[in-house]
């Protein structure tokens, strides 16, 4: 019988639904971690309790009701959050994405048959052990990505399954099942149907995962269908060029948007332009969108220690970082020797803190002059700004000091 490390408070819950006469287990991505050896994050309980009966379980504890009328009660139980479901089963699926209605059930097995994938359905408790209809434990130790039931009926009713089988090859490094694989080929333009937002979560996650290389090198046509601007792209020799940059990128998702998307739409005109593009049509925050297409923008510049001030002048700290970092994932995908790029990167990482530490002016903020003084000197409207500007590039390239007398003598001389 399976022994599973359960946290008190976990423990707690799955014993108070017992004792009031109810089945109760851990269920999910916890079990699938713990088979494979690996610290789960969090922990989510489904019970045969229905919701007015977890309610009377936990009188008296903190609780949050956001989702029980579809049967999810979270308890707040020695300050950890716990998702408590009502075993379900799904009816009909009629917009390939949620059932038309879901009825509450009174086994486990009914709810591990609603799941998308053999390693995903699988329930675990202290007093009945392991509970793996679907062979889960078994595609865990063998490595395979399989769908609960058929492969078809798993596709049609949630499209989005299909993206999240490439998530879950990417994050846990195990190849797609062959049923599975032909079927989620077959069913991808499904994926249109389905929102951007929801896209762009499940391609974030697997950009990732650990072997997006291999997914997305796989999968190009899955690819495509949600991302067609992509389409010429990965009839190019670019499009392997950026997965092996993405396979060299720190886990950052905009370091690895920027290294996929790095090379869009160099045969047909302006990268940056294209990828920003794709990511606004993803509906990707300011933020995301912003830093991969600065990246993308500035992965050419000239990278040396003594360009690396004018570098924070023109992307700003956290950019800069990353396009060190971006320059280093490009250089090994081009085969270049690994020890070389470390000491490389490095040397300008250890810079790029040194400017930080010593307050090294970036901003113009930190200048020694402010509009006022360009006003007093006798510039006015645009003047300033441009001057301003002007004065904080060449105290970044080490042409003048930040000192207030040497700047305004820079902006009488026509600096």
């Amino acid at each position: 019988m399976m022994d599973m490390f359960l946290p008190a408070p976990v423990k707690a819950a799955l014993s108070r639904l017992e004792a009031a006469g109810h089945d109760a287990f851990v269920v999910g991505g916890c079990v699938r971690d713990q088979v494979l050896g690996v610290t789960p994050h969090d922990y989510d309980i489904c019970t045969s309790a229905v919701p007015q009966e977890m309610q009377r379980v936990f009188a008296g504890e903190r609780t949050i009701e956001t989702g029980i009328r579809h049967g999810t009660l979270t308890v707040l139980l020695s300050g950890m959050p716990l998702e408590i479901t009502t075993f379900r089963v799904d009816g009909e699926y009629l917009d390939g994405r949620h059932p038309a209605s879901v009825r509450f059930a009174r086994q486990v097995e009914e709810d591990l048959s609603r799941r998308d994938f053999t390693v995903n359905a699988m329930a675990y408790s202290p007093r009945a052990g392991l509970v793996d209809p679907f062979g889960g434990r078994q595609d865990c130790r063998a490595g395979l990505i399989r769908c609960v039931g058929k492969a078809e009926e798993r596709f049609r009713e949630d499209a989005l399954r299909i993206l999240r089988a490439l998530r879950f090859s990417a994050r846990l490094g195990f190849p797609i099942e062959r049923d599975t694989d032909r079927a989620l080929r077959a069913g991808k333009e499904q994926l249109k149907k389905i929102s951007r937002e929801r896209i762009a979560a499940e391609l974030t996650g697997l950009l990732q995962g650990k072997e997006a290389e291999r997914v997305l090198k796989a999968y190009p046509d899955v690819i495509v269908t949600v991302l067609p601007e992509l389409g010429a792209l990965t009839q190019s020799g670019q499009w392997h060029a950026s997965l092996r940059a993405v396979r060299f990128s720190p886990l950052d998702p905009v370091n690895r948007w920027a290294a996929f998307l790095q090379h869009c739409g160099t045969e047909e005109g302006n990268s940056p332009a294209l990828a920003e593009t794709v990511l606004k049509s993803l509906k990707m925050s300011a933020k995301m969108t912003d830093g991969a297409v600065r990246l993308i923008s500035w992965k050419d510049a000239a990278l040396k220690p003594d360009t690396l001030q004018e570098l924070l002048v023109r992307v700003g700290p956290d950019a800069a970082e990353k396009l060190i970092r971006l320059r280093a994932a490009n250089r090994l995908s081009q085969g270049e020797r690994e020890e070389t790029v470390r000491q490389d990167t490095q040397r300008l990482l250890e810079q790029l803190s040194s400017l930080l530490a010593r307050n090294a002016c970036f901003t113009l903020a930190q200048l020694a002059v402010n509009g006022r003084d360009m006003a007093a000197a006798g510039l006015k409207g645009p003047a300033i700004g441009q001057a301003l500007n002007g004065l904080l590039l060449r105290v970044a390239r080490g042409e003048l000091p930040n000192e207030k007398e040497a700047l305004l003598s820079a902006v009488r001389a026509g600096f």
